[in-house]
């Protein structure tokens, strides 16, 4: 490290120049950088779950490309109200990247004449003679019911269609702006509008996503400034670590533009995550720069010892965190590949800005020789963060075996609310309940029938073989069981449309038998389907007549509920259709399987993290207890925010099992920088309680205004309206004040009480017993260096 300490404060001026020039370049794919949201996107390819749901797409068209638009009134079937439609449906066809429109103007019964079978308009003259009898027919067609018309008919909803090459996010993002043109105008005419669909609701979440970001990347920013002012109280503590932070975001996204990558969901966080985390190596690289000044040192020669003293720590620490993120490319789910892939790049980026932009521009800022900690900035703080530390660590080695236990005991006692966690994701996740995103969703589906389809396909294996009587009346009893789950509103499939034929083409049979129960007389049907609407025929049976498509519409209840609905449905068909083969699909599905398969990914990866840092520590120290010792302050936030989840209720989903990568990088950062000091200070031949000491007292400090750094920038996300966001700031905020308590009160206490025999290439640490039974323990003098003997007793630690 020395020989690099030498090569960049030998080269500071090309170094500046050079990130300069990059920081200029960097302008251009930063701004060329796109965003977009996909549920097969987190999928592996060959995915058994998205090869069907891609088959059953190509077969009946996508359940994710229609936007949905509500519109209430007191009389929908008023003349005065069809116009508005008519008009209002005109200017939607002309909307770039709409394929169709849907609405109630569409509408068609099917009508027996001369014994042939007709489909037409429900509004055949555009007015209406009868409203009333028309609201029945309309109420009774199984097709138009909770689709186009609600009960008393007050809403109706217009559906638009979105080819699949052109549903993505700057489509939609066109799209989407013209429409808000059209409905505005609606608005002003006193219409109640509301718009919701799959499509609409990914761009909306990614843009109100990136607003959010910015915004609390500026008053994250900003906070910390005040932060970094207070602390340090001059300019190069403040303006060094934050022009570190964005440009380790500046380059981390151009790397990410570059490779061909894009902001969705998870990469869309790593910005404010770098900007946290990507300080702590210039805070502690600052800390130690200052601490060599106030011993007296000249300016290189401090800039130089804290860059060969901390260089390597701070290397190592980088390499844990990267390596935790890192292990997300194990994962099966690609946007996780991605997010831990381009994380783990901006953690080692941060890392080489800082050892190298550091010490460049340190000579552009003053820095007065100190007489002492009262004449350099921020020294009150310096003398009260020391103060609190000397104390901290007089309680956790005169109460060594109390924290251990205590501690102990209230992470398991935490922990327990483990058993209460479950896996959970939903449709509309990560905004809150009551999130604008979704209100309309929730106003259609209240008013209609929900958004979000399960579909279930019936394969026979046999062609013609979906007009079977006995396979059409064991679908009505599928249809039965699905609407006996509250979860669920509404089906249709074949069997609706053939009961509906045989009502029209024969009313008095269907009185008594409403679905009929001759095979040859159903493919008579089908045949008259074929011809007369075969658009609609092909919406429920491909084209050999070999499947059956039943659709039902569902609530978002989460994946807990959809699997165990699911769970149930399989055995029940299973009974029921056990020649045919059955396939669950559908966007309900998907985020279901979605949900535990990140979350599993990412169990995976943080017990794969566990034994590369396990491996990394039993590197640096070469001792199995002190390895086991560094780890436990590591697992111990993780044990008590999971509890903390379990407790209230905070569900395990995609956006909160990445607070454990997250947090478990942040924990580890902490333990090394501490485990690290007290490396060297053993190699310099202090004893077991002298490196302790100095190691808290010095490298406590740095770790503390870190913390409080990472605390200012993570604590700002728990106000956000994205649950996600939030449960981020939180939780993660939870973790930093436990891993405080662990690496500065617990890891003391628990290496005191088992001293841990250490041989590093030093003279260990000595222990000698007095004719007592007590430590004779060797403490030195902060003050003025003088070693000291003070006998310790078993109660006590006087002088410590």
């Amino acid at each position: 490290m020395e020989r690099l300490a030498v090569f960049i404060l030998g080269n500071r001026k090309p170094i500046l120049i050079t990130a300069v020039i990059l920081a200029l370049l960097s302008i251009y794919p930063v701004l060329q950088i796109e965003a977009d949201f996909s549920l097969e996107g987190f999928f592996p390819e060959n995915d058994p779950t998205i090869d069907a749901y891609q088959s059953f797409s190509e077969e009946y068209g996508r359940d994710d490309n229609v936007i949905v638009i509500g519109l209430e009134h007191n009389d929908i079937l008023s003349d005065a109200f069809l116009d508005e439609l008519r008009s209002f449906t005109g200017s939607l066809i002309e909307v770039s990247f709409v394929s169709e429109v849907l609405s109630l103007l569409d509408a068609q019964r099917l009508v027996n004449i001369d014994g042939s079978l007709r489909a037409e308009s429900y509004f055949p003259n555009g007015k209406i003679s009868d409203p009333e009898t028309l609201k029945r027919e309309l109420l009774f067609d199984p097709f138009t019911e909770g689709i186009l018309i609600n009960d008393d008919a007050t809403f109706t909803a217009i559906y638009l269609f979105i080819d699949e090459e052109d549903n993505h996010f700057p489509e939609r993002q066109q799209l989407i702006g013209e429409l808000n043109e059209l409905v505005s105008e609606m608005r002003a005419n006193g219409f109640e509008v509301f718009v919701a669909g799959i499509p609409f609701f990914r761009n909306q979440y990614v843009n109100v996503l990136n607003q959010e970001i910015i915004f609390y990347i500026s008053i994250s920013s900003v906070l910390i400034i005040l932060l970094l002012w207070f602390l340090f109280r001059n300019a190069q503590g403040i303006v060094i670590p934050i022009m570190i932070v964005w440009l380790t975001i500046l380059f981390t996204v151009v790397i990410l533009y570059l490779s061909g990558g894009y902001f969705e969901v998870l990469t869309s966080t790593i910005a404010p995550i770098l900007l946290c985390v990507g300080v702590a190596d210039s805070v502690h690289m600052l800390s130690k720069y200052r601490d060599n000044r106030l011993a007296g040192m000249l300016r290189s020669r401090a800039m130089k010892e804290s860059l060969i003293v901390l260089g390597s720590a701070t290397f190592l620490t980088s390499v844990t965190t990267a390596v935790g993120f890192a292990t997300l490319l194990t994962s099966n789910v690609i946007p996780m590949r991605t997010f831990g892939l381009y994380t783990a790049i901006g953690v080692m980026v941060a890392y080489i800005i800082t050892i190298f932009l550091l010490p460049s521009m340190m000579p552009y800022f003053s820095d007065k020789i100190p007489g002492s900690t009262g004449s350099i900035p921020g020294g009150r703080v310096h003398n009260a963060i020391g103060a609190f530390l000397r104390h901290t660590f007089r309680i956790s080695i005169r109460y060594h075996k109390a924290v251990v236990i205590v501690t102990l005991l209230v992470t398991v006692g935490i922990g327990t609310g483990i058993s209460q966690l479950k896996v959970n994701g939903f449709v509309f996740d990560d905004v809150g309940q009551d999130s604008p995103l979704i209100a309309d969703s929730h106003i259609i589906g209240e008013r209609l029938s929900p958004q979000f389809p399960l579909e279930i396909l019936i394969d026979t294996g046999i062609e013609d073989g979906v007009s079977s009587p006995d396979l059409l009346s064991r679908v009505a009893l599928l249809e039965e069981k699905l609407l006996s789950y509250p979860e669920f509103a509404k089906t249709r499939s074949l069997r609706t449309l053939i009961e509906r034929v045989h009502m029209v083409m024969s009313p008095e049979e269907a009185e008594t038998e409403p679905l009929p129960q001759n095979q040859q007389l159903i493919a008579q049907y089908l045949l008259l389907m074929e011809i007369t609407d075969g658009e609609a025929l092909e919406q429920f049976t491909d084209f050999t007549y070999q499947q059956i498509r039943v659709s039902t519409q569902a609530f978002d209840a989460g994946s807990h509920r959809v699997n165990q609905i699911r769970s149930e449905l399989i055995g029940w068909l299973d009974e029921h259709f056990p020649d045919e083969n059955i396939t669950l699909t559908g966007t309900t599905i998907l985020v279901a399987d979605l949900t535990d398969n990140i979350v599993f990914s990412l169990a995976s990866s943080i017990m794969l993290a566990f034994v590369f840092i396990s491996l990394i520590m039993a590197r640096l120290f070469r001792n199995t207890r002190l390895v086991i010792i560094s780890l436990l302050p590591n697992i111990m936030p993780l044990v008590v925010v999971a509890g903390i989840m379990g407790y209230f209720g905070i569900d395990i989903k995609p956006s909160t099992a990445v607070i454990f990568t997250i947090a478990f990088g942040i924990a580890v950062d902490d333990s090394i920088h501490y485990l690290a000091r007290f490396r060297i200070e053993l190699q310099r031949g202090r004893t077991l309680l002298e490196a302790m000491r100095i190691t808290t007292e010095r490298t406590g400090r740095a770790i503390l205004l870190t913390s409080a750094i990472l605390l200012v920038g993570f604590g700002t996300l728990g106000n956000s309206e994205f649950d996600s966001t939030m449960y981020m700031g939180q939780l993660v905020s939870l973790t930093i004040f436990m891993a405080i308590v662990a690496d500065l009160f617990f890891l003391p206490a628990l290496i005191y009480w088992i001293k841990p025999d250490i041989n590093l290439g030093a003279p260990p640490a000595k222990y000698v017993a007095n004719t007592n039974g007590n430590d004779q323990i060797a403490t030195l003098n902060g003050q003025n260096g003088v070693v000291k003997n003070d006998a310790i007793t078993n109660k006590t630690a006087e002088g410590v």
